[in-house]
């Protein structure tokens, strides 16, 4: 009997095994049906967008739970071209407008647009064309490093020389001469250059033919971060929101990527919600961001006169003695 009952653990083992898995599997199967039920949250319309720079936000609420807003009648109109940072303390609603200002949420009440066309409204692929959204959080999909950068980009999935070929297209001018054709080397490694990832890049095992991702070449969190920045140059767009899109790296190299990065996007709207204020002194206008409210609005030189908020918060990041800083 105690050798039939020792025979029998391993297949009990087993089946336990399987029940625990199909449990798991269920799981996951239910979230997925839950995705795909989740009704839209927008409308396309019929509005044109009339300068891509151009947003603005008008008396716009919002809340996460009915009868508790978090952003409380916001108005804002950011210029064309402008470089923008928001400011303020933790939980102040700062990431919460940004992602208004990308429309990945819709306001509650009140509008946001872009060019005189409301985010909501937009068809998900020209909106996600026009403004993207980066944040602190970081996510390397299993495939290439090639894969991952031109992710930004679906309709150019193919290797620079096939698209070449179909399209009569001679050596690495795919990418330039036909906006479907995936980014050449030349370009991918420009991109990575920018955000200083091209020399971790270069030591992988096999350049941006190197598997990373779970189960392969794993990346730090702060490469992860480096890789988001250099996909969202490939994308090119023309808003972009960042909301400590550096925080994963230390000063200064973040500061370092931040000037790199200011080079490359001239012309380009920028939003940059960061707690580093040097992101604030580099801005051509700051907001400050309390209890859902923008409480002060100028440049880092008006804002520092006018010995308020900013002033405090400023005061407060560089100690006493750093007052009145030279303008840049």
């Amino acid at each position: 009997m105690t050798l039939y009952i020792q025979q029998l653990m391993n297949p009990l083992n087993t089946l336990l095994d399987w029940l625990d898995t199909l449990q798991v599997g269920g799981a996951s199967l239910a979230r997925l049906l839950g995705v795909a039920q989740v009704p839209p949250d927008r409308e396309v319309g019929g509005h044109a967008v009339a300068d891509p720079r151009d947003l603005i936000g008008t008396d716009v609420r919002f809340a996460y739970v009915e009868g508790r807003d978090v952003l409380h009648g916001v108005d804002l109109a950011v210029r064309p071209g402008e470089r923008f940072a928001m400011v303020g303390p933790s939980g102040a609603g700062k990431s919460t407008l940004g992602r208004l200002l990308a429309g990945i949420h819709g306001p509650r009440v009140g509008t946001v647009a872009l060019g005189g066309a409301p985010l909501i409204e937009l068809p998900l692929g020209e909106l996600c064309g026009e403004v993207v959204l980066v944040t602190q959080d970081h996510h390397v999909f299993a495939g290439t490093l090639r894969d991952n950068l031109c992710l930004g980009a679906p309709d150019r999935v193919r290797r620079d020389g096939e698209a070449g070929e179909e399209r009569g297209i001679e050596g690495g001018q795919a990418a330039a001469d036909d906006p479907d054709a995936v980014p050449g080397d030349d370009e991918l490694w420009r991109a990575l250059a920018v955000v200083d990832a091209d020399t971790w890049a270069m030591t992988l095992p096999d350049g941006l033919d190197t598997v990373v991702g779970s189960g392969a070449v794993a990346l730090t969190a702060p490469q992860a971060q480096q890789l988001a920045l250099a996909r969202l140059l490939l994308v090119d767009p023309k808003v972009l929101v960042l909301d400590e899109a550096t925080s994963l790296l230390d000063p200064r190299a973040a500061r370092h990527l931040e000037r790199s990065l200011s080079a490359v996007l001239k012309g380009r709207t920028v939003i940059a919600i960061a707690h580093r204020l040097h992101t604030a002194h580099d801005a051509d206008r700051v907001a400050v961001v309390e209890d859902g409210r923008i409480v002060e609005l100028g440049s880092h030189r008006e804002l520092m006169e006018a010995d308020g908020a900013y002033a405090q918060l400023w005061q407060s990041w560089h100690g006493e003695s750093a007052l009145m800083p030279p303008a840049v």
